[in-house]
């Protein structure tokens, strides 16, 4: 399709996720009931699909409003609403509305890559959230880490263009948008970015990148859905993986610290290996979980969302540094065990020395009467 005379306006929605860690496990039925409101959020659907398309355990969403928030140079009210998952995650979702000239989404997607007015907002929210389901969380903690993505949702354009005929007519304003650039992109730059589009109908579009998502349909909630539930991951996998570098850390020290020269008085690992032991077997669980919570098999297209925006993300490389890590953890896990074993045979056979040599005085002493 040949560019058009003049500019494409499109009209829509913007949609900011972020997501936070702040426990290891929520009850999703205390956490309703100290909201006041939500309902539990399945993926919905709007095609044909059999019934595995599910959460295992579906987050609670929870609508909170609407709060001014600052887009760019311009302040907009936006849609605001919290999904609580069971494995100790949240995502606040911020909806703004969104009109403007393809030419310009680039240069607004380039304001949105850093910490600015958006994650502050949302930061501001999950703290409030935070403090009135607190309750509800099994080892509560709002960490620092945060995940953000952002939906530039297209529901119509001026003039009317299917999706496939947006991305033909302004493939370049869309890829720099989606990679988060206000400059064009190379050929093969574009090429690599719309190398995840995807359509069921004629009229829809998703192409989906490591921060922002486009989407052109009449409306976008399936898809966010299943964005959000990435992000979520990702956001568990890194708060992981940090921790586990701490732990790997404190190990590697306390393995590397010179032994105690008395083995009766050598017990420097029993807590390390009682905590290791349970931060190792609550990781293993809890990323088990968290992969586990969605199944997509039920739905081919939206499982190739979720695989093709998984690549994006680079989650596969996140799962295996995980993985690495835990094993690494066995290991050292494994040095200690060993070493406390030798330590207390080498004490047992000090004891045993030691009561021969008192028997032997003993003896010694009875024959010299």
């Amino acid at each position: 399709m040949p560019p058009l005379a003049r500019p494409v306006r499109v009209n829509g929605q913007l949609v900011g996720l972020f997501s936070f860690d702040i426990g290891s496990e929520i009850d999703l039925e205390k956490a309703r009931a100290l909201t006041d409101r939500g309902e539990r959020g399945e993926i919905e659907r709007r095609r044909a699909a059999p019934a595995s398309l599910a959460y295992a355990t579906p987050p609670l969403r929870v609508p909170l409003g609407t709060r001014p928030v600052q887009v760019g140079e311009t302040n907009v009210t936006a849609d605001v609403s919290a999904t609580i998952h069971d494995f100790g995650a949240v995502t606040i979702a911020l909806w703004m509305p969104l009109a403007a000239d393809v030419s310009e989404l680039p240069g607004l997607s380039a304001t949105l890559t850093n910490a600015g007015p958006l994650e502050g907002a949302a930061r501001v929210i999950v703290e409030e959230l935070y403090a009135r389901i607190e309750p509800a969380i099994t080892r509560a903690g709002l960490n620092a880490f945060v995940e953000d993505y952002y939906v530039i949702h297209v529901a119509s354009t001026d003039p009317p263009l299917t999706g496939p005929q947006l991305a033909a007519v302004a493939r370049g304003p869309l890829a720099s948008a989606l990679r988060c650039e206000s400059a064009p992109l190379s050929d093969a730059e574009i090429e690599d970015v719309f190398r995840t589009q995807l359509s069921y109908y004629p009229h829809d579009l998703v192409v989906t990148d490591w921060n922002v998502a486009l989407v052109v349909d009449d409306e976008c909630t399936e898809t966010v859905n299943i964005l959000e539930y990435l992000n979520v991951q990702l956001v568990e996998l890194r708060y992981y993986d940090a921790l586990l570098d701490g732990r790997l850390a404190e190990t590697y020290s306390l393995l590397s610290a010179r032994h105690r020269p008395l083995p009766l008085l050598y017990r420097p690992y029993r807590r390390a290996i009682e905590e290791l032991n349970t931060m190792r077997l609550d990781v293993a669980a809890l990323v088990e979980r968290i992969h586990n919570a969605l199944k997509l098999s039920g739905d081919l297209y939206l499982a190739k969302v979720y695989t093709r925006t998984a690549d994006r993300l680079s989650l596969h490389a996140w799962e295996e540094s995980v993985a690495g890590k835990l094993q690494v953890l066995q290991s050292m896990f494994d040095v200690m065990v060993q070493r406390v074993t030798t330590t207390r045979a080498e004490a047992l056979e000090l004891t045993v020395v030691f009561l021969i040599l008192i028997e032997i005085v003993l003896f010694s002493v009875g024959s010299g009467h």
